[in-house]
């Protein structure tokens, strides 16, 4: 058995963990999702399934590679979702205990800082893609 790295474990956690989050409050993921892209709601359970489960795919030696390379993928698919926010000041808004989504006249620092920070997350993943074995 090869037993999985502890950045490999640390990957799985922070992806199975945020794709948990998309069922938890779907409300406050559904809110970030730009206008111009159809179904919401669609587009939040497609990316928490998948964040789910190549999160989950990261602790198994067999499965490891094709969820990094799927984490890749997917980082990079859901990239235009921040420059959105950012550039059209995206804020969820909790009003009577649900998130909408708002529009304001200055997006907040957490926005602009989501963008740069893709950059190291790809690394890593990227990384874990090449130093994984191929599966058997």
């Amino acid at each position: 058995m090869n037993p999985a790295p502890p950045s490999a474990i640390a990957a799985g956690i922070v992806f199975a963990g945020a794709g948990v989050a998309h069922f938890a409050r779907p409300d406050f993921f559904e809110a970030i999702v730009p206008d111009w892209f159809p179904g919401a709601a669609l587009a939040n359970r497609a990316s928490g399934a998948a964040e789910l489960l190549l999160g989950i795919g990261m602790f198994n030696a067999a499965t490891r590679k094709i969820s990094a390379l799927g984490l890749v993928v997917l980082t990079i698919a859901v990239f235009p979702a921040n420059i959105d926010a950012a550039v059209n000041k995206v804020e969820p808004k909790l009003v009577d205990g649900r998130f909408t989504r708002s529009v304001g006249t200055a997006a907040g620092p957490a926005n602009w800082a989501r963008l740069p920070v893709q950059l190291p997350l790809l690394w890593w993943l990227w990384r874990e893609f090449r130093n994984a074995a191929p599966a058997a």
